[in-house]
């Protein structure tokens, strides 16, 4: 018996599309726990403008936007910059509608209700740069997402993914179990669904290398999260 086989992960467990106003938590309450979470925006925004130098006037695609938080913090950092957020659910668009009015930066984002999978509406590389975080675990059809952000992003454009990862290790587990001392029951439920819900960095990088961007982007990790990006 070979005692260093590594352990089967457990099977992925599809969380669904959409996130609805309901009993289990209203949207008031799910925004107050998504604000609690700032400095983890903050350092993607920063990730994009920085790192993967996000030019000024670009014109960027969020993909399920939830309350628009990312997107808030990315047209602060630069008022230049336009953002489109196509999500799939209308309380999610009415939640962050109301955020970006009490942020005062109307002018700058604008809302589509949509599924990723088929954005028809957007011709062929509209977008400068194309963002997502925490969205793409409930993707249903990632391959095809993944074909039509090719598809509608500019050949030079910025494109930055991250999610969760289903094959976290005893540090990261560690730190989820203490975690939950300091959240909501019900916010540490919703995290563990997302982490069950999540993909791997190999099952990620097999999916993409059947799409478009095959060979366009690059696939990093830490203990928690995987981001798919241009290279930088």
């Amino acid at each position: 018996m070979n005692k260093n086989k590594p352990k089967k992960l457990p099977p992925r467990i599809p969380e669904g599309e959409s996130i609805q106003d309901g009993p289990e938590m209203g949207l008031d309450e799910l925004n107050k726990q998504f604000k609690k979470r700032m400095k983890e925006y903050e350092r993607f925004v920063k990730f994009v403008v920085k790192d993967l130098n996000l030019k000024d006037n670009s014109n960027v695609l969020e993909i399920g936007p939830g309350p628009s938080w990312i997107s808030i913090l990315l047209v602060k950092s630069n008022p230049s910059f336009k953002l489109v957020g196509l999500e799939i659910s209308n309380d999610m668009i009415k939640l962050a509608k109301k955020n970006i009015s009490d942020e005062n930066v109307e002018n700058n984002i604008s809302f589509i209700l949509g599924n990723a999978k088929d954005m028809s509406i957007f011709e062929d590389k509209s977008f400068d740069a194309i963002i997502s975080h925490d969205s793409l675990h409930h993707w249903e059809e990632p391959i095809q997402v993944f074909n039509e952000i090719a598809r509608v992003l500019k050949d030079d454009g910025i494109l930055c993914i991250r999610d969760g990862r289903r094959d976290i290790g005893l540090g990261a587990k560690i730190i989820f179990q203490l975690a939950r001392f300091f959240i909501s029951k019900k916010m540490s439920y919703f995290w563990k669904t997302s982490i069950m819900a999540s993909y791997t960095p190999v099952e990620l990088q097999e999916m993409i290398n059947l799409t478009r961007l095959k060979n366009k982007i690059e696939i990093k990790t830490d203990i928690f999260d995987i981001i798919i990006c241009s290279p930088s």
